[in-house]
């Protein structure tokens, strides 16, 4: 049963990397890949050090990214623990449904919604006239100031009920002695939730940490690729939509190539260090 699984990695994962070859090249579209002339690590050195994309594609890469993750998982716990505790079981379940529908919505339809909302004659817009706020409607997807608050928050919002979901079941396999011990002690609902339920929930926290690190130099195309557009490409450009871009749309496969590999290596460095730190501080690897 596992040789189908190994046998799907090496075809779709593994199989692929040969292409990496590209990146230490000057490849032509239309021309053999192997007879390219090779320039060995030109493609890194052009994007590292005399590429003006550098930094402007890693600041806003690691601002999204970091500001997501640092909103989303506090309100991801706090979300999982009120749930939690509601007593009555069908607002539960509606509460719960409700907040994880907006993650199995693609990110083109959030983006036509955003865009009705955030438009000069959209709801936001409305709102801030009539309460005499503004003067003149706000262009919001065309400020580059905005891009940042746009980015994280609509990511927040779509993804916090579907990571509720995993503190929720890490919820569930806490043994109820331990609520019923911390009540016959005198501890009322918050403490039983600082003294139990949070730290029964660290070593979830931990892996989600980790998985989160390893992403937190990915440029998560789909979202940013919607609500990008010429206005805000200075604050909206990451190295997803960077390498689609110089990739795709203008030919230059080997540098777009070497984008990538840096990031796959970024990503894997990322990985194993917070790996590292979380062994260090429990005391255990969680991968």
């Amino acid at each position: 049963m596992l040789l189908v699984c190994v046998i799907w990695a090496l075809m779709f994962c593994y199989a692929p990397m040969w292409g990496w070859y590209l990146a230490f090249v000057k490849y032509k579209p239309g021309h053999p890949i192997f007879s390219s002339a090779f320039v060995g690590w030109n493609n890194f050195y052009r994007f590292l050090v005399t590429s003006m994309d550098f930094v402007r594609v890693i600041r806003n890469t690691l601002v999204v990214n970091i500001g997501s993750l640092a909103i989303s998982m506090p309100m991801e716990i706090a979300l999982a623990i009120v749930i939690y505790e509601l007593r009555f079981k069908v607002f539960k379940r509606v509460v719960q449904t409700i907040s994880y529908l907006p993650f199995f919505i693609s990110w083109v339809i959030i983006g036509g919604i955003f865009f009705q909302f955030l438009s000069m004659n959209g709801v936001i817009n409305s709102l801030l006239i009539n309460a005499g706020l503004i003067k003149e409607p706000i262009l919001f997807l065309g400020l580059p100031g905005m891009s940042w608050p746009i980015l994280i928050s609509t990511r927040v919002w779509k993804e916090l009920g579907y990571s509720t979901i995993v503190y929720l079941g890490a919820m569930g396999a806490i043994d109820p002695g331990l609520y019923e011990a911390a009540y016959v002690d005198g501890a009322g609902r918050w403490k039983r939730i600082w003294h139990v339920t949070l730290p029964a929930l660290i070593p979830t926290i931990s892996v989600l940490l980790i998985l989160a690190a390893g992403s937190l130099i990915n440029g998560a195309f789909d979202q940013v690729y919607v609500f990008q557009n010429t206005a805000n490409l200075a604050t909206c450009d990451t190295i997803d939509t960077m390498v689609y871009r110089v990739g795709l749309q203008n030919g230059d496969y080997s540098y777009a190539t070497a984008v990538g590999i840096f990031n796959s290596v970024c990503s894997f460095i990322l990985l194993i260090s917070v790996n590292t730190i979380v062994r260090r501080i429990n005391g255990r690897s969680l991968i």
